[in-house]
């Protein structure tokens, strides 16, 4: 990934989950197995040229996130999380300023890019 790979498919992968996975890496985001994530992310976590990334975002914002990915409006976010609109607004806000991301979808990808989230 740090070669400016976008994506870790297995090689028995159906072309349909292949197309998939092109359309996804085209608009951004990086495609590996579930497992990978993990092993990827704990290896770039030895790289001291890399900032940290623990506290980044808060655990409610972490939570705000998840939804994000989902594609909930603020409106369901603030409905599921128990937070009026605007507390939701805020934090989606909140999620684009910390992620340096134009808009919602620009966080969700910057968040997958920093290995915050997995979808």
């Amino acid at each position: 990934m740090k070669a400016g790979g976008s994506g870790i498919l297995p090689r028995d992968v159906a072309v349909s989950d292949l197309l998939l996975a092109l359309e996804a890496v085209d608009r951004g985001f990086v495609i590996m197995p579930r497992g990978a994530a993990g092993i990827i992310r704990d290896q770039a976590s030895h790289d001291p040229s890399d900032p940290p990334r623990d506290d980044l975002l808060t655990a409610r914002e972490l939570e705000v996130l998840r939804l994000l990915a989902e594609g909930a409006s603020n409106k369901l976010i603030a409905r599921r999380l128990g937070i009026s609109f605007h507390t939701a607004k805020f934090h989606v806000a909140s999620i684009a300023a910390k992620l340096d991301a134009t808009g919602r979808t620009d966080a969700v990808a910057q968040a997958i890019r920093l290995g915050l989230i997995m979808l």
